[in-house]
């Protein structure tokens, strides 16, 4: 059975390989290790998981909704690729190019994103919903702060002294994780999968799921003093 890998835009054939069966990430594998460029690939909806892609050019490629699970992808080049949707729990993306990649809606639980180049991603879903959460409990939010500086965030948990996003905004308020108004526990939601890459432990300064957290939530902490500072009033 020959199995191609097509490029997205022009439906040209990158890849084929004859296989007894018809295991799209059998065929990755080996364009993999002949060392073939795949940039632009349609791989949409492939089972790729536990694949070795360290070192791969997989630039520009569609990678949407696809299993990348338990995947080496360390030094690959996944600049400006279609990730969205995808589950890349427990995958090896250090060292990994990122840039101007779409990672909306992507499971990055367990992922290890070290060294890992994430500028211009669009990650703009994840952080508009991690704001929706924040407005859940603006009061608490400094403390998430504190708790992102010092490494006290396990997103894998709702509870115990360090606890994912909503467990730890919880744990300010001085209630239980499914006690807050307004906001209900649901780990399928962007906010809390994107919570999902940091680990009790991890600071902004050696995980940029953390990092990204931090400057999101600082963001929007600035943003709101703002909007309620007293406007300023001439003198007469």
């Amino acid at each position: 059975m020959k199995i191609e890998i097509r490029n997205r835009w022009t439906n040209e054939v990158i890849f084929s390989h004859d296989a007894e069966e018809n295991s799209i990430a059998i065929t990755v594998a080996k364009a993999v290790q002949s060392r073939s460029n795949l940039s632009g690939s349609d791989l949409s909806g492939s089972n790729l998981s536990g694949s070795d892609l360290s070192r791969s050019n997989l630039s520009g490629s569609d990678l949407s909704r696809s299993n990348l699970s338990g995947s080496d992808l360390s030094g690959s080049d996944l600049s400006r690729s279609d990730l969205s949707g995808s589950n890349l729990s427990g995958s090896n993306l250090s060292g990994s190019n990122l840039s101007g990649s779409d990672l909306s809606r992507s499971d990055l639980s367990d992922s290890n994103l070290s060294g890992s180049n994430l500028s211009g991603s669009n990650l703009q879903p994840i952080r508009d919903d991690i704001w929706a959460v924040l407005s859940s409990a603006p009061r608490e939010v400094p403390a998430l702060i504190e708790a992102l500086k010092a490494g006290r965030v396990d997103g894998s948990t709702y509870s115990g002294e360090c606890s994912c996003l909503v467990g730890t905004l919880g744990t300010a308020r001085g209630v239980g994780y499914a006690d807050i108004d307004g906001l209900e526990p649901n780990s399928n939601r962007p906010a809390e999968r994107f919570f999902m890459g940091i680990r009790r432990g991890d600071t902004p300064e050696t995980n940029q799921v953390s990092a990204l957290a931090l400057q999101w939530a600082e963001q929007w902490l600035e943003t709101m003093r703002a909007a309620f500072e007293p406007t300023p009033t001439s003198g007469k």
